[in-house]
């Protein structure tokens, strides 16, 4: 009998699909099936993927019409016959013993789900990230007490507990199959939480390690930078919001995660909120950030995707005047050709306040620490957690 079935839904990433399938093939564990669903792509992934089934009988191929994420991980779990199911999305890659390791873990423990860390690389650079809750097994009792608590939100805003992916986890078939069937496949984001966390809350043991196996690539095309239309935007926040809300209101007698479940949508909206936020052009300040006030002259600190998306907006509205966009990462960025300097150059700039656009609790301290050794606290501006998980913010976001 197979043990793995892994699944690797593929639209239009010829350009990566080589190198991911190869990572794959190359796994240490040999009972396995790779199950590839071309979702209708248009590009030459899918002679690709059929150059692959002909050379490896590991390899099946699935070609469709295009459904989206979701359905195409259904069609992939559908069709798998594997004891144990993985993930693995097709711009990505996988060290060789990922797939040994998981299994192992999971059968020492008898655990339901087994997960790992990753390493973000964005093309120079390759920086290890791990789940914010310790390694170890969890059963019913740890999982209530250790686990439960923080898993979306560990403590701070925004901070992860187990990162929602599902493809740094390894499941048993029967604690991911009934969740992941589930999905609404109209959801174009948050897709991976509202399958993860049910079956997280429904497991009866889950293994963490502390090993990072997966590399997810960053590039520059994130959905948080494209702008849709503002209904349009809305409409699909709502669907996910309510799907994963009924989700985890079916389970609160396990754990009641609906509040965790309100911050998880609001790290994902706050980096919107120009289009999301009713009324935002309307303040007299810069949300999140009440003591910036409507004219002020600003520096952006910070230019991955919540800064960038800030940068648009503020360039679309004249709302604040930005003097200048500042990274750590300014070199990179400046190769994707964007304007960004460096820390160092902020004196240079003439502003009223270096506004801190992080969206992680522990970035924007960071930062935050950085800058008060050589400007005075009141240029300094990060954003207002109280104003965000305000009644008045979380209406207008429609979370009330």
């Amino acid at each position: 009998m197979i043990k793995i079935s892994i699944i690797i839904p593929v639209y239009n990433t010829a350009k990566y699909l080589r190198q991911c399938l190869d990572s794959v093939l190359a796994q240490k564990v040999r009972d396995m099936e790779v199950i590839c669903v071309d979702d209708g792509s248009t590009d030459k992934s899918p002679q690709i993927l059929d150059d692959y089934k002909r050379r490896d009988d590991r390899v099946k191929v699935i070609h469709k019409q295009n459904g989206g994420l979701v359905s195409a991980r259904k069609t992939g779990l559908e069709v798998s016959v594997g004891e144990y199911i993985g993930y693995v999305d097709s711009d990505d890659w996988i060290e060789p013993d990922m797939y040994e390791k998981l299994l192992a873990a999971l059968l020492e423990s008898q655990a339901d789900i087994a997960m790992c860390g990753r390493f973000e690389d964005n093309g120079n650079t390759s920086r290890k990230v791990y789940h914010g809750l310790p390694a170890g097994r969890y059963d019913r009792y740890g999982l209530k007490e250790k686990i439960y608590p923080d898993m979306i939100v560990n403590k701070e805003f925004f901070e992860w507990g187990i990162f929602p992916g599902v493809w740094d986890k390894l499941f048993r078939r029967e604690a991911l199959e009934p969740f992941q069937m589930a999905v609404d496949e109209r959801l174009t984001m948050g897709e991976d939480a509202v399958c993860t966390y049910p079956a997280l809350l429904h497991a009866k043991s889950i293994v963490i390690l502390d090993e990072c196996f997966y590399h997810y690539r960053q590039s520059g095309c994130s959905m948080v930078r494209q702008k849709g239309k503002a209904e349009e935007e809305r409409e699909r926040f709502r669907i996910l919001y309510r799907f994963g809300w009924q989700l985890l209101e079916q389970g609160k007698e396990i754990y009641d995660l609906r509040d965790q479940w309100k911050r998880y949508l609001l790290f994902l909206m706050i980096p919107r909120a120009d289009i999301l936020l009713e009324g935002m052009g309307e303040l007299n300040y810069l949300f999140p950030f009440p003591s910036v006030k409507k004219g002020s002259e600003i520096i952006i600190y910070g230019m991955g995707t919540y800064g960038q998306r800030l940068y648009g907006f503020l360039q679309e509205s004249g709302f604040c005047h930005v003097a200048a966009c500042v990274d750590r990462n300014y070199e990179e960025l400046n190769r994707q050709g964007m304007n960004v300097i460096s820390p160092e150059e902020i004196a240079k700039a003439a502003c009223d306040t270096i506004v801190v656009a992080a969206s992680f609790a522990k970035v924007r301290e960071r930062i935050h620490k950085e800058l008060q050794y050589k400007y005075p606290e009141k240029r300094i501006c990060v954003m207002d957690e109280d104003l965000i998980l305000s009644g008045e913010i979380l209406s207008r976001f429609g979370l009330a």
